[in-house]
């Protein structure tokens, strides 16, 4: 008799969960099919939780609600399941094929993690492939190629997009998996997650009504390997999921992440990239101050960090960044510290929800 099992969705930080029933190894067609009622899902959320640019459980629960105007958004699913008997194994079949989960009240009044379409049920003797995204919408329009297998595609711009977009994928192999309890998928943050702070120190008192009045980015122009703000994406392995950056050709003329306001006190700490009152940099100044950048390594005195003071009008003040490994699902804060005619810049990395370690470097 073939053995089935019933497959039910379930988030996140992210995780997707799903329970089952086990019965003979045997694969033939069965005689009548048996289902088993899912366990209450498990669900682990992040803590320390700053701001819209930072996915959390609850952001992507209500977002994932459908409404009455339908501007819901989806996690997308891809799933496979090849199966493998006397030795032989079989070809891939595909279950899910870019299908859009939502959260919904379930048969008993439960919110739960839902998907359309009759229920699937999983096959004995099998190893599956999943492989997922959020916001299903957006990534759709960036890849060339989404299966269970494998996302990819670009480049991906984040001079214009500067959306938080998750990905994830797992493995079950029906043979060995504990399929009483629930399997976690989590989701992982494609960017890294920018933020820069301005403060004056060591006395420094600015002149009244002082204030940084824009910001930017920029390659220095006599630098190699250049900051890239675009890049094409692979992400790989179920077993071991793995997300791979390919930074995008750059340019030492372009002013990147360019942000202009009419001037943002640093008598105390204040965060850049929080407001444009209508000038250059809207794009920026819906994440909290964060800005979101592709992967890569920069190499010492190839980046600056540049910006205008009312005060002192056209007036370029530049500060190198000093080499660092920018890498998905870590945040870094950049407090720049004023002090006159001289600027240091601090540095802390964490991971999204969870602080990692933090030095300071003076420039």
């Amino acid at each position: 008799m073939k053995s089935i099992y019933r497959m039910n969705w379930s988030a996140l930080f992210l995780l997707l969960a799903f329970v089952a029933c086990t019965e003979e190894d045997e694969v033939t067609e069965p005689e009548q099919e048996q289902k088993q009622k899912p366990s209450s899902w498990q669900v682990k959320t992040g803590t320390d939780v700053q701001g819209r640019a930072l996915v959390d459980y609850s952001v992507l629960q209500t977002a994932c609600t459908p409404s009455a105007d339908g501007t819901n958004e989806t996690i997308g699913v891809w799933g496979d399941y090849t199966l493998t008997l006397n030795g032989q194994q079989g070809n891939p079949v595909q279950e899910f094929i870019a299908t859009p989960l939502t959260y919904v009240a379930d048969s008993e009044g439960a919110s739960a993690w839902q998907y359309p379409g009759e229920d699937k049920f999983w096959k004995s003797l099998s190893v599956y492939d999943f492989r997922a995204c959020y916001p299903q919408d957006v990534m759709t329009t960036l890849m060339t190629q989404m299966d269970a297998t494998m996302f990819q595609g670009g480049p991906i711009n984040t001079l214009e997009l500067q959306e938080d977009i998750l990905v994830a994928a797992t493995q079950v192999n029906t043979r060995t998996a504990n399929l009483s309890a629930p399997v976690p998928l989590d989701m992982q943050h494609i960017f890294a997650a920018l933020k820069f702070k301005v403060k004056a120190v060591d006395g420094f008192v600015p002149a009244t009504g002082e204030g940084v009045t824009s910001c930017w980015l920029q390659n220095k122009g006599d630098a190699t390997d250049l900051f890239s703000p675009s890049g094409y994406l692979v992400h790989s392995g179920n077993a071991i999921p793995e997300i791979i950056w390919h930074p995008y050709e750059s340019s030492s003329e372009v002013s990147m992440y360019k942000w202009e306001h009419n001037g943002v006190s640093f008598q105390t700490e204040n965060t850049l990239y929080t407001a444009n009152d209508g000038k250059e940099g809207e794009v920026y100044t819906h994440n909290d101050g964060w800005v979101l950048v592709v992967p890569q390594t920069v190499k010492e005195g190839t980046l600056t960090f540049n910006y205008t003071l009312k005060n002192a009008g056209d007036h370029k003040f530049s500060v190198n960044i000093p080499a660092v490994t920018y890498e998905h699902g870590k945040q870094y804060t950049y407090v720049l510290e004023i002090r006159g005619s001289e600027a240091n810049i601090t540095l802390t990395i964490k991971p999204w929800n969870q602080l990692d370690s933090s030095y300071d470097i003076t420039i």
